[in-house]
């Protein structure tokens, strides 16, 4: 399971692919949506151990994985939303499992 501490750093690896998404190979675009996907369920299972209220899913974010099957025909742009798509997700989840572990007010 990847590290709650890294998720800042594979989004900004999102970010940079999605600037050099004409520079990426199929394989790249299909391991950045797979890695992005895996992210998601991995603070989405944290978040459901704590506890913690879990924001629901885009249906943008639903269709995601649909498109490592249709990659081969997928424009560059379209690649690239996706891929901002999974940062906002991720980012949102990381926010939410650092609000969900943060001491409330009257606790050590």
């Amino acid at each position: 399971m990847a590290s709650i501490s890294t998720t800042p750093d594979f989004i900004s690896e999102l970010v940079r692919a999605v600037n050099q998404i004409h520079l990426l190979t199929l394989n790249e675009r299909k391991e950045m949506v797979a890695r992005g996907i895996a992210r998601i369920h991995e603070l989405r299972h944290t978040l459901d151990g704590s506890g913690a209220d879990t924001p629901m899913a885009s249906r943008a974010l639903s269709e995601i994985g649909t498109l490592i099957e249709e990659m081969d025909d997928t424009p560059d742009e379209l690649v690239a939303a996706a891929f901002m798509v999974l940062c906002d997700e991720i980012n949102t989840l990381l926010k939410v499992c650092e609000t969900a572990s943060a001491p409330k007010r009257g606790e050590p």
